[in-house]
């Protein structure tokens, strides 16, 4: 981009060198115009992306219940027990790692949350339902597709022998002079 701009500015150097017009201020506006607007995006859109992870983060963690099985951002893996509200007004989640005698409870703020493959388990399997749902719909409006071409096939050829039928059994003039 910069390379950009600063072709821009030779050219009209070159120009003014060349016995052409000058440096007007319209150029110079316009010059400055246009990097005022990239540097407004490079800072406003990173802004907007941010919000939208903020709000998808905040989702995930109001969804949480007892018996989820998530992954903290240490990369712990467990099953949340309990949930709970410490007396500085942080929410905290109880997890179980381990399994028989090897189980271990260990307490983490929701902030640690980076997982929760149940929601996400559910979540896909409701898309993998939605999908099924679709491809069983599409079949089955093929299969009447397919069967009102049948049936029209059917009583198309019904006709055809019908009137080849009634042509046998009354014969025109002409076969009767024969």
């Amino acid at each position: 981009m910069l390379t950009f701009l600063t072709n821009i500015l030779a050219a009209g150097e070159e120009t003014t060198q060349a016995g052409g017009c000058t440096n007007s201020p319209t150029s110079t506006i316009i010059l400055v115009v246009l990097i005022v607007a990239i540097f407004a995006v490079t800072i406003i859109m990173p802004m907007f992306s941010g919000r939208k992870r903020q709000k998808e983060a905040n989702e995930m963690l109001e969804s949480l219940s007892v018996g989820d099985e998530i992954m903290t951002r240490g990369g712990v893996l467990g099953t949340i027990v309990e949930l709970r509200t410490h007396e500085s007004g942080e929410k905290l989640m109880v997890i179980e790692t381990g399994s028989g005698a090897e189980k271990t409870t260990m307490t983490f703020t929701v902030q640690a949350l980076l997982i929760n493959y149940t929601k996400t388990k559910q979540h896909q399997e409701q898309l993998a339902k939605q999908k099924a749902e679709k491809e069983s719909k599409r079949s089955k409006d093929k299969a009447k597709e397919s069967e009102a071409a049948e049936t029209e096939f059917t009583e198309s050829s019904d006709e055809a022998a019908s009137d080849e039928v009634a042509s046998e059994e009354n014969p025109t003039k002409e076969d009767k002079n024969d």
